[in-house]
């Protein structure tokens, strides 16, 4: 489904903003993709108990992540994400109000670790991060709906629509 076909309500004003930080997990590489997996899916809940969207790419030590949603949710969110010891250096990229959301299927998801994204882009391979902050944000947020669009469902949470907003939730 596409984001330009789904429209908020009149009273619901769009928000999105675009971080990046540095991860601070330790263990194992298959240690870091389930702890992501399960902050994806803590987020995955928590989000769609508060109407917002996303999706998180980490790589190399780096988180960047899309949130969009109503302006109350999204600040208390972000604030959690900013309080939340397993990322340094938060640094907020964009912050600007959206005509609609780029990720309305996904509470939250995550760009697939099985390496698709480092094979998908190849000239980004030794610096996709660094690719992140030298584009425009909204280049950096299609590329991530793209990576994830194009990428395998391993580590995807289900579309909102479909998901069950009950569990709780501890991430962003």
């Amino acid at each position: 489904m596409r984001a330009d076909s789904l429209k908020e309500p009149l009273a619901l004003t769009v928000h999105r903003l675009l971080y990046r930080s540095d991860m601070h997990l330790t263990g194992s590489e298959a240690d870091l993709r389930q702890e992501v997996a399960e902050i994806v899916r803590q987020s995955a809940a928590r989000n769609a108990e508060s109407n917002l969207t996303g999706a998180l790419l980490h790589s190399r030590g780096v988180f960047i992540q899309v949130l969009e949603g109503p302006l109350p949710a999204l600040e208390t969110t972000f604030e959690r994400i900013c309080c939340d010891l397993r990322h340094r250096r938060v640094e907020l990229l964009e912050f600007t109000q959206a005509a609609g959301r780029v990720f309305p299927e996904w509470s939250m998801t995550s760009v697939p670790t099985d390496g698709s994204a480092e094979t998908l882009f190849r000239p980004f391979q030794e610096k996709l991060e660094q690719a992140f902050e030298a584009v425009s944000a909204q280049t950096a947020i299609h590329l991530l709906r793209s990576l994830i669009v194009v990428g395998s469902d391993s580590d995807r949470a289900k579309p909102a629509a479909t998901r069950s907003a009950s569990s709780p939730g501890a991430g962003g």
